[in-house]
């Protein structure tokens, strides 16, 4: 017989999984209330932990993250945290990492039908005519959401408005959802050309090419030779082959992400920040690439076209997250910029600590080491010391 629960009564809803775990339900337990998670979670009964581990500290001289930042990562997979920890010790140890935030903007669409191409036609001009007002009433409701482009796609006898923003320190989601759905109302109202309107557009969280949005984040370090063989048994010319060779074969196969595994460290820093999980289906497209600046000197960077991040909002607010942002200087406004830096300096660290355990052929027995496959029976082996220094 199945269970059921109430939406009023947490006890209720706790009663339920007490039932259903049995004595496991202790290990849901958590300090948040109810009240706290407010508009985070619905029918909330507990918390599931994910273990917290720290990288770094990793040395940044960037625009808007300066200095040395010890960064939480949060994750079940054993090695992560320790392959992108020696990545950031080859950085520091060369001089450390650049970074740059060059572009900032979230979209969101609105698909309006309208009963003919004529009526299409008619609906871009009047729109088009009717920019200024759009503009205001993009702006209307929110402190952090400031309109910056509007564009539009035909497609058959529908119109697609899209609007770029800058959503400040937020994330950007729910705020620009809010805008355009004040603009398809006035734009229904007004025009007489719509018949009916899809809003939002579904395009969140799946990678759409024309569609990247969120900040465009570059992270670069200079490896030195001397450095890259001492603490990762690798050669710079054996690391940038093996760069170029992947790449080649991700192309091949049809890949925008030319990149090892920035999905494991984003991955760690969303859940660790307190940042939407989902949307790392956009933003885990990096692109890595190497290049010699002169015979013992090994340029590395990763670019990342699309990290949707924020620090204020969404879960930045529940406790947890106050503390590990505030680790690295980011809880509050005027640090968004700030924590992508971070987080894409991060991302680089990792793809060297992986690219150099693979050169090395150290990355399987780092993982029978360290990771899930026989984690107690290798402890203290020098496999697991390679990895970790």
């Amino acid at each position: 017989m199945s269970e059921h629960f109430s939406r009023n009564d947490m006890q209720q809803r706790v009663g339920v999984v007490k039932k259903l775990a049995g004595p496991g339900y202790e290990d849901l337990q958590t300090a948040l209330t109810e009240e706290q998670v407010a508009g985070n979670i619905e029918n909330f009964v507990g918390a599931v932990p994910v273990p917290l581990g720290l990288c770094g500290p990793v040395e940044i001289l960037g625009e808007h993250a300066n200095g040395s930042f010890i960064v939480p990562m949060a994750t079940l997979e054993g090695t992560l945290v320790a392959s992108y920890s020696r990545g950031v010790k080859a950085m520091n140890m060369s001089g450390g990492c650049e970074t740059l935030v060059y572009g900032d903007a979230f979209l969101r669409g609105v698909q309006f039908n309208t009963a003919s191409l004529g009526d299409a036609v008619r609906l871009f001009t009047w729109c088009k005519q009717k920019e200024a007002e759009i503009r205001k009433l993009t702006a209307r409701d929110s402190n952090h959401l400031r309109p910056l482009e509007i564009t539009y796609e035909h497609m058959g006898s529908s119109v697609l408005l899209s609007i770029s923003c800058d959503t400040g320190d937020a994330m950007g989601s729910n705020m620009s959802s809010k805008a355009i759905s004040e603009v398809a109302n006035y734009i229904t109202a007004h025009s007489g050309l719509v018949q009916d309107c899809v809003l939002p557009y579904p395009e969140d969280k799946k990678f759409l090419p024309a569609r990247r949005k969120g900040k465009k984040v570059v992270a670069r370090t200079v490896l030195r030779r001397d450095v890259v063989a001492a603490v990762t048994r690798t050669s710079l010319e054996r690391l940038h082959h093996f760069v170029a060779d992947y790449k080649n074969l991700l192309a091949l196969h049809g890949s925008y992400s030319l990149n090892i595994h920035a999905a494991n460290g984003l991955a760690g820093m969303f859940q660790a920040f307190g940042q939407d999980m989902a949307y790392l289906a956009e933003c885990s497209q990096a692109i890595v690439d190497t290049r010699f600046i002169d015979k013992d000197k090994l340029e590395v960077s990763v670019t990342l076209p699309t990290l949707i991040v924020g620090t204020v909002g969404g879960g930045t607010g529940l406790p947890a997250y106050q503390a590990t942002l505030s680790m690295v200087g980011c809880a509050g406004s005027g640090k968004a910029k700030k924590l992508a830096e971070i987080m894409t300096s991060v991302v680089l660290a990792g793809e060297i600590g992986c690219a150099a355990a693979q050169c090395a052929h150290e990355f399987v027995t780092a993982h029978e080491t360290l990771g899930k496959n026989r984690p107690l029976e290798s402890v203290g082996s020098g496999a697991a010391h390679s990895v970790l220094h």
